[in-house]
């Protein structure tokens, strides 16, 4: 069983509260001689109903004979912890009688030993009479008390706690003062913790305020004004040798983009036949004579070490030379050949150094020569498929389509985001399509396709401003709340660099005023004085200011505090 010690000043609703959150059921009170809990037997009937009701078991052991007479008096039990056992009484405590003091109604008791206990009840019967109340007016006295207890709980929660609270440290005494003397202790310790209690309340309740209204204060801004539609249609034309945009003469600058794609591709040839193919591959030709350019006509020779012959397919300007700490500093340039006999022998490669026949016998001799850094493919003998005229017809339109697929899908990135390419001022033009109708060992020849994409635009952006130029011209201190450009009619020409349009404006201006301008208008003003000064603006549809903590009457005069909306 759990023990719990009382202490002397504790007042009935305390012990209450103690034993409804102890967690065991079974317990044992400790009560001091002299506690506050044996000024009324009141304050057991309280227990013995409370610890009922939480379904708890509760006995009373004390030292004290008018705790020990309220406890039994009670229905609780209850024991002396010196008298335990003593004469077979089942709780230790033999022949306690209560006494009531008439005025007070308190019950005064008095242990009688075994051998007085015949004297004194006869020499004390006459006294009892007169002094004692029956034990029915006591118990009607106390169920008259405990209805009203009950009636007060019924009432208000929290009064019927403070009510057990104050009948078990107050006592009602008619004469009163030697019980109130001993109360006054209790009773000022009791008011003095509430006093603390609440100081401690407003206090912390104080700085809460300050905290919420000197750190985390806020003001919230809503503008809405009212919009004005307008609309314009312009006819324009945007040309590469604008400098600048002019309006009034329907001209606005303009800038051509130029972008540049070559692939090879390979399709298969539909006719076989007997076939010769010479080899094909590239050659790396250095200068390591002089400084100056050297011009090798298409066709030029250039000779391996065992003798084959391959020949330059264009003309070529070797560059010159350079001089570089007083040494010869070789130049280069990679140009493409072919193999001056058919046949698969001339699949050859790489070969560190090929001569050039035609300079043999020369100064020049050793210092212009060719380098195969990749072998040479495509030579052949006997039956292989071919292109046709129309495998090539097919394979240019295919290469071509190819080339302006990836021009026009690669395009979009490549300029500023506030130009603007209209639909009609792009075009490309393919510049080379080369056929090497020699096919290789499947039976593919190749197509060569380079091609140019041309696009003229304009900046977007300067022309949105042009047209706010023209609509602040009929509304004075206006700026777009939105605006959409529509255009049509577009025709371009390339040669001169120049996109002629239509282009159908709409938009909704607003009145023209930055949320910095108004922040700084309000900034560590009252709500009243921001509120006068926003209710000013003009074409103001509508407004809410809103400041956190609500009780706050002006707005905080940190800008990072005060966020505005302006719509």
């Amino acid at each position: 069983m759990k023990k719990i010690i009382v202490d002397k000043n504790d007042g009935i609703a305390e012990v209450i509260d103690t034993i409804l959150n102890e967690p065991d059921n079974e317990i044992t009170l400790v009560i001091p001689k002299g506690s506050m809990l044996g000024k009324s037997m009141r304050n057991f009937h309280l227990l013995k109903r409370e610890v009922e009701a939480a379904e708890k078991t509760v006995a009373i052991e004390s030292v004290d004979e008018t705790i020990l007479v309220f406890a039994k008096e009670s229905h609780l039990a209850a024991s002396h912890p010196l008298w335990r056992g003593i004469r077979g009484e089942s709780d230790g405590i033999s022949d306690i009688v209560p006494k009531i003091r008439k005025k007070t109604k308190e019950p005064v008791v008095a242990m009688k030993k075994d051998e007085e206990e015949n004297e004194e009840e006869d020499e004390d019967e006459n006294n009892e009479e007169s002094e004692a109340v029956t034990e029915d007016e006591e118990e009607k006295s106390f169920k008259q008390e405990e209805s009203q207890e009950e009636d007060r709980e019924a009432r208000s929660p929290f009064f019927a706690r403070f009510s057990r609270q104050r009948g078990s440290d107050h006592t009602e005494n008619d004469s009163g003062e030697d019980e109130d003397e001993e109360d006054n202790g209790p009773r000022r310790s009791n008011t003095g913790k509430l006093i603390t209690g609440i100081l401690v309340a407003v206090i912390v309740l104080i700085g809460g305020v300050y905290i919420a209204s000197a750190f985390f204060n806020h003001a919230t801004i809503t503008i809405n004004f009212q919009k004005t539609p307008w609309s314009d249609q312009l006819n324009l034309t945007a040309d590469k040798s604008a400098s600048s945009d002019n309006l009034d003469n329907n001209i606005i600058a303009a800038q051509v983009f130029t972008s540049n794609k070559n692939v090879t591709e390979s399709f298969p040839g539909s006719l076989v036949q007997q076939v010769s193919q010479k080899a094909q591959g590239t050659i790396t030709i250095y200068n390591d004579y002089n400084t100056k350019p050297q011009e090798l006509v298409a066709t030029t020779r250039f000779l391996t070490p065992d003798g084959k012959i391959f020949r330059i397919t264009q003309n070529v300007v070797v560059p010159g030379a350079t001089m570089s700490g007083g040494a010869l500093v070789p130049s280069s340039i990679t140009v493409p050949i072919i193999a001056d006999q058919p046949g698969p022998d001339y699949n050859i490669g790489p070969v560190a150094k090929l001569s050039i026949p035609g300079l043999a016998n020369t100064p020049q001799a050793n210092g212009f020569y060719g380098t195969i850094v990749a072998s040479t493919t495509g030579g052949f003998i006997g039956q292989r498929a071919t292109p046709t005229a129309t495998d090539i017809a097919n394979a240019k339109a295919s290469t071509t389509a190819m080339l302006q697929a990836a021009l026009q899908g690669g395009f979009s990135g490549s300029y500023p985001n506030n130009f603007k390419i209209l639909d009609g001022a792009t075009q490309v033009q393919v510049t080379t399509l080369t056929v090497n109708t020699s096919t290789d060992a499947n039976g593919d020849f190749t197509v060569f396709g380079q091609a140019t994409l041309q696009a003229i635009g304009f900046d977007e952006t300067a022309l949105k401003n042009d047209l706010l130029a023209v609509a602040q011209s009929q509304e004075a201190n206006s700026v777009f709340a939105d605006i959409n450009l529509n255009y049509s009619n577009v025709s371009a020409n390339f040669t001169n660099g120049t996109v002629s349009f239509s282009v159908a404006a709409q938009g909704d201006l607003e009145p023209q005023l930055s949320a910095a301008t108004l922040q700084g208008s309000v900034l560590g003003k009252s709500v009243a004085d921001a509120r006068a000064a926003i209710g000013q603006l003009p074409q103001l549809e509508s407004a809410e200011i809103s400041v956190w903590p609500s009780w706050l009457s002006t707005i905080p005069s940190d800008p990072n505090k005060v966020h505005i909306t302006i719509n």
